[in-house]
C-alpha cells in the first residue's frame, strides 16, 4: 500500500492500493462500508469479507441507488467499481463529492482501470483512495481499518 500524503502526481505502477488523502478525513464513528460493483458476486463477497472483519456493510449493483444510499445511511466509507453501465464510478465519486451530506466520504476506487491515467483521473474526480482489480483484500482491509480506527480513538 502507497500512502501518497504529498499529493503529487506519483504513481507506483506495481501497488494495488493506493491513498491520496489522509484517512483522518473521512469522519464517522461507526464502521460502515458501501460496496457498489454491477457484478453482484464481486459485491457480495467484499460484503461478506468485510461483515466478516467486524464492519457493517451493504452492498449495491445498482449505481443509480448509491447517492441516495449513501446519504441516508451515513457510511464512513464507499467502495466504488468504475466501469457500470448507465452511471460509472467517476461520475459517482463526482456526485458523493458535491453533495453536504456525502462529501465527507471515504471513497475508494476498485477496479481493474489501473494504469497511470486511470488513477489520475480517479484523483482529480475525487477519491482518495485507488485499488486495482484483482483486489489483494488484505490491503483494502488495511485501508478501512486504519480510518475506523482513527475514529474510535477520536481523530478529526
Amino acid at each position: 500500500m502507497m500512502l501518497d500524503n504529498q499529493f503529487d502526481n506519483h504513481f507506483d505502477d506495481s501497488e494495488d492500493v493506493v491513498v491520496w488523502r489522509p484517512i483522518q478525513y473521512a469522519m464517522a464513528s461507526h464502521r460502515r462500508v458501501l460496496v457498489v460493483d454491477d457484478y453482484r458476486e464481486a459485491a457480495d463477497a467484499l460484503q461478506m469479507l468485510l461483515n466478516a472483519d467486524g464492519f457493517e456493510c451493504r452492498a449495491l449493483e445498482d449505481p443509480h441507488a448509491v447517492c441516495e444510499m449513501a446519504s441516508q445511511w451515513q457510511p464512513f466509507a464507499v467502495v466504488l467499481d468504475i466501469k457500470m453501465p448507465g452511471l460509472d464510478g467517476l461520475e459517482l465519486a463526482r456526485r458523493l463529492r458535491a453533495h453536504p451530506s456525502t462529501a465527507h466520504m471515504l471513497l475508494i476506487a476498485c477496479t481493474a482501470f489501473a494504469s497511470r491515467d486511470d488513477r489520475a483521473r480517479a484523483r482529480a474526480v475525487g477519491f482518495d483512495a485507488h485499488c486495482a482489480k484483482p483486489l489483494t483484500p488484505e490491503r483494502l482491509l488495511r485501508v478501512l481499518e486504519s480510518a475506523a480506527a482513527l475514529h474510535a480513538v477520536g481523530a478529526p
